[in-house]
């Protein structure tokens, strides 16, 4: 009768546990959600291999209901940076408790792969403050304010290497050795232009043709026009060779292989490979965009029928 009654405690007990410490895990979600700022640096960064740390950081906590001991989440960081004014990432969060009841916060960058969490902290309804721990540094002090939420609607790339302000049209312009055949005839443009729909310098690739374009100008041409226009199916930068893929054109006509490419932020340079075995350098200088709305017929093919 003994061991019964006191398995019986024992067992109420553990429940009572477990209990306690689920509402103490609901308690903090519910607080945490919503939006923080703080202007400590969370994680230092470079930029072109100079320190660029954020002014200030925003992190939004993200519920699917209400009482859910763990979510998901958006980060914001703010440069005082014209080239580089802001970078997104997205991150997971998640509550534990330990043995003695203490309710831990831990927070996992899905781009950067940075972690904080903390066990020390102090959570009220508009101040987060406590120490840390960052990657692998311990005992970081923070402090967070409640703030406004960021507008993320509208953001297209995440992670601090590929950044809002580089998914803009870059145009590159200069002499490309591309040869083009025509009733027998060899003609070379006097410059290419390339307009990418986002600044290869940060991006690897991206997939789309609405706003990217290759224009090659001639002195004097056959087919009625001063240039050959068309607009980029796909452009990708794999490793050192990048690859662009017209619209509009066979693959024989259209496609532009670039070999030893390496990105600078003023020009484009490396080679093409205009014949067999032959082998010719080129340096793009970066221009201004031009006005791709002044061009009423687009393709390569086409006019090369004959």
């Amino acid at each position: 009768m003994k061991k019964s009654f006191l398995l019986s405690a024992v067992t109420a007990f553990m429940a009572l546990v477990t209990f306690t410490s689920c509402e103490k895990e609901e308690e903090v979600s519910n607080t945490i959600s919503g939006v923080w700022e703080t202007t400590d640096v969370l994680f230092p960064r470079t930029f072109r291999g100079q320190a660029n740390n954020p002014v200030r950081t925003v992190l939004r906590f993200d519920q699917e209901k209400d009482k859910q001991t763990y979510g998901t989440g958006v980060a914001v960081e703010y440069f005082d940076n014209e080239l580089l004014p802001v970078a997104y990432h997205h991150f997971d969060w998640d509550t534990w408790t330990r043995q003695k009841g203490d309710v831990g916060i831990e927070l996992k960058f899905s781009e950067t792969g940075d972690k904080f969490s903390t066990m020390n902290y102090t959570l009220k309804d508009n101040e987060f403050y406590g120490k840390c721990y960052l990657n692998k540094q311990e005992d970081v002090p923070f402090s967070f304010k409640r703030t406004s939420a960021p507008d993320v609607n509208n953001v297209r790339v995440w992670g601090y290497n590929e950044l809002i302000p580089t998914w803009r049209p870059t145009t590159f312009e200069g002499q490309l050795d591309i040869r083009r055949q025509y009733k027998g005839q060899t003609y070379r443009p006097t410059s290419v232009v390339i307009t990418f729909d986002c600044d290869p310098y940060y991006n690897e690739s991206i997939v789309g043709y609405d706003n990217a374009y290759v224009r090659e100008n001639y002195a004097e041409t056959p087919w009625g026009t001063s240039y050959l226009a068309d607009g980029i199916r796909h452009w990708s930068k794999d490793g050192n060779i990048m690859r662009i893929y017209f619209s509009h054109s066979e693959e024989s006509f259209g496609d532009y292989d670039l070999f030893d490419i390496v990105v600078y932020p003023d020009s484009l340079v490396g080679e093409v490979y205009p014949e067999t075995n032959v082998v010719s350098h080129f340096n793009l200088k970066r221009v201004a965009n031009p006005d791709w709305s002044t061009i009423k017929e687009w393709g390569i093919t086409n006019r090369f029928a004959e």
